[in-house]
């Protein structure tokens, strides 16, 4: 993972740090999608929102949506509510609702803790083991300072707060947004969880390295294959789909591309993807798998002679396995059908009992059909003989 960085100075300069030539951000930050775009990730850390033209404002909101960017937000003076972030797009973007109000970030000692969703993340596991990991984030030093970040939105997850005089405030909350995702980390003093811990203790590193890969791992290219299952039970008959950007990241149909498929055997073929008529950007192909075993399949796509670039997905054939999927005895769904249905649930010891309890039932689906007398003769004939002998035998004892 590189790590490219802008410190603005003064007004109008600013710093470079692991850039790959002298060209890069030689600008300033990115104004067109090219530039932007080539990175998976993007931090907004002690700027404030004015800072960006409008726009770049809206290059970044693409980069998250379209691109499928990873954006986090950190605390500091010239951060959230008080870098002037509650203006659009930025308040979309970001996580949480943003106060209304300036003098958010305070700089005061208090202590973090994780919720119940940040201790089962792997962003704050800083121990191997999920509990030493949450004993350990109970004993780190306490942050130098924090900044009250508002409410989180309906579909975020709030990782991490701080605990301020007894009022729990979000510290580390994150959201997914269109194609990307989004955090804030609402503090600029986790240092200290470097400096005023042991020497080989690394659990800030092992945080910010983790919360940087959350950041830009998800970030797809411009080219994505996949396949509806991972796992072919003893059938080869697999659909390849992939999904195919330009330049600018909008999806194209005007692209060729072929996937170069590496059986188990090592013998290899190449399959042309079409283009979905109805979807576009979207190519696929039905191909068969003839051998059980690990086929490794990299799609290749082109505008003309302009490569727009390639992705790798793998998927496995396994035959004789269909019919041992799920064997064992779902013992809960068994005795509730039989409660629904008016049956009754017998284990292997209680068979013997099953022929002399065997009764008509009305479970299950009974059909009722109503019919009129003369449409049954025989009931018909049979009634009307026993009405008749009835009247005859009145009348000859002188009742009738």
């Amino acid at each position: 993972m590189q790590v490219v960085s802008m410190l603005r100075t003064t007004q109008n300069k600013i710093y470079r740090q692991g850039i790959a030539n002298p060209n890069e951000l030689a600008e300033g930050f990115p104004t067109k999608p090219e530039e932007l775009f080539g990175y998976q990730g993007l931090i907004l850390g002690s700027v404030e929102a004015a800072f960006f033209t409008t726009a770049q404002q809206q290059l970044i909101k693409d980069f998250v949506d379209r691109r499928g960017g990873g954006l986090l937000f950190l605390g500091g003076r010239s951060c959230l509510s008080d870098g002037g972030y509650n203006i659009q797009p930025f308040g979309e973007l970001l996580p949480v609702n943003l106060p209304n109000r300036k003098n958010t970030f305070q700089r005061n000692f208090v202590p973090a803790e994780l919720t119940e969703a940040g201790k089962r993340s792997l962003i704050c596991r800083i121990e191997e083991n999920s509990e030493k990991s949450t004993a350990h984030w109970e004993v780190l030093p306490y942050l130098a300072n924090y900044q009250d970040p508002g409410t989180p939105k309906p579909g975020a997850t709030v990782l991490a707060r701080v605990n301020v005089a007894g009022n729990r405030i979000p510290l580390l909350v994150t959201e997914n947004y269109g194609r990307g995702r989004s955090a804030v980390f609402a503090t600029g003093g986790s240092w200290r969880w470097r400096m005023q811990q042991p020497l080989g203790d690394d659990s800030e590193e092992t945080f910010w390295r983790q919360l940087l890969r959350w950041t830009v791992s998800a970030t797809p290219s411009r080219v994505v294959l996949s396949t509806k299952n991972a796992t072919l039970e003893d059938d080869g008959q697999v659909e390849l789909r992939a999904e195919v950007r330009d330049n600018v990241y909008l999806p194209t149909s005007a692209a060729e591309v072929q996937v170069h498929m590496v059986a188990p055997d090592g013998s290899a073929e190449e399959i042309p993807l079409r283009p979905e008529p109805l979807t576009q950007g979207v190519y696929t192909a039905k191909w068969n798998a003839p051998k059980a075993g690990l086929y490794v399949a990299e799609a290749r796509a082109k505008d003309g002679t302009h490569p727009l670039g390639k992705d790798t997905w793998a998927f496995r054939r396994e035959d004789g396995v269909a019919e041992n999927f799920h064997r064992e005895a779902n013992l809960d769904l068994l005795r509730r059908l039989a409660e629904q249905t008016g049956g009754r649930y017998y284990k292997p010891q209680d068979v013997s009992r099953l022929p002399s309890e065997i009764v008509y039932s009305e479970a299950g689906i009974t059909s009722r059909e109503l019919k009129d007398l003369w449409d049954m003769p025989v009931i018909l004939l049979l009634v009307l003989t026993l009405k008749s002998a009835e009247w005859l035998l009145r009348r000859r004892w002188g009742v009738v």
